[in-house]
């Protein structure tokens, strides 16, 4: 395929700074994919045929032409939740093969959902992992959706994440990213309803020349609704991460607040960070804040722990541990959690 625009800004800037979008070219030349694993029960699991339609026919993704052929060409799951029952769900995603693949939740009113997605394993050769998940939470629904991402080196890692809320619904998701060369994440929530709550944590680790790209749209259409966005990480040696990220007020979303925050740890000259807070209003009584930072780190910090007995790599490691660890611990599982943590440790 040819190269594709990804991740686009809902309103552009200034073209010469070269930041509206990321161009990209998929990975790998095989055609034929392989489903993830999903644990779960039964019961609330059904298959969703390729075409099926999504639950907003205007969401575009990270690319719209990447979407499409995903849709198009990915068979995957529908997980239907009942009202008023909890539920679990374990997606595995082996990055040692061709992925393409969706995931459609419903969760019914007044239901509680928990899903993880752990990703590892890698290729031989170049090869692409593409997926599409979809959230509708019903009035006074609950989703937490926990990810991990240990993709090896040979992985160009892609995902399309759209997010409906109603009234009272809740959401919740955590994403560490710490595997795949290049890693291309979409997430758009949709703040309908009156009340809602959403919150988007992102812990990253990247170097060597991986390249983490994030975009994160929160629409606020309903009266009262709350999103807060924390993106945190660390680059090191040509490690290169982008974040956009939109708050978008809508006519009607009175009393409605708003809230995003990226941090950068920079530790190499050679790294690249660029951060793109937007806020975008057509409504007067909100709330919006944004912040962006990035920078070396602490000398007194540093100096410290040095002072401690800690030589300088160990005490950099323990910053950058710190930094992530408590976004890894929230993970639930302890076994993908220590895989995480390896993966870090191995990193810095």
């Amino acid at each position: 395929m040819s190269e594709l625009l990804f991740n686009e800004l809902p309103r552009p800037t200034f073209r010469w700074l070269r930041v509206n979008h990321t161009p990209v070219s998929l990975w790998g030349e095989s055609e034929s994919t392989v489903r993830p694993e999903i644990d779960g029960k039964d019961s609330i699991i059904t298959s969703l045929p390729a075409g099926a339609a999504l639950i907003n026919t205007n969401y575009k993704g990270a690319n719209e032409e990447a979407l499409q052929q995903l849709v198009n060409a990915g068979e995957g799951y529908r997980i239907q939740v009942p009202a008023n029952t909890k539920e679990a769900v374990h997606i595995r995603i082996d990055g040692s093969h061709r992925v393409g693949s969706r995931f459609q939740f419903i969760v019914e009113e007044g239901a509680e959902l928990e899903v993880q997605f752990y990703l590892d394993g890698t290729a031989k050769d170049a090869t692409n992992i593409q997926y599409f998940d979809e959230y509708d939470v019903h009035a006074n629904a609950k989703v937490v959706v926990k990810k991990v991402n240990l993709l090896g080196e040979t992985v160009q890692h892609i995902e399309h994440r759209y997010t409906k809320l109603s009234d009272g619904a809740d959401a919740e998701f955590i994403n560490v990213e710490i595997g795949g060369q290049e890693n291309l994440l979409n997430y758009d929530h949709d703040l309908q309803g009156e009340a809602c709550n959403i919150v988007h944590d992102i812990a990253y680790l990247g170097n060597k020349e991986q390249k983490f790209d994030f975009s994160l749209v929160m629409t606020h259409g309903g009266k009262k609704s709350v999103s807060d966005i924390h993106t945190l990480g660390a680059l090191s040696d040509k490690a290169k991460k982008s974040f956009r990220g939109t708050l978008d007020f809508l006519r009607g979303a009175t009393g409605s607040e708003g809230a995003e925050e990226d941090t950068s740890l920079l530790l190499d000259p050679t790294v690249k960070s660029i951060s793109l807070p937007l806020l975008l209003c057509k409504e007067d009584n909100v709330s919006g804040n944004h912040a962006a930072s990035a920078g070396q780190i602490d000398a007194n910090k540093l100096f410290y722990l040095m002072s401690r007995g800690f030589n300088e790599a160990e005490a950099k490691h323990m910053i950058v541990e710190s930094m992530i660890r408590p976004i890894i611990d929230r993970i639930g599982d302890e076994a993908i959690e220590e895989a995480a943590l390896a993966a870090v440790r191995n990193k810095i």
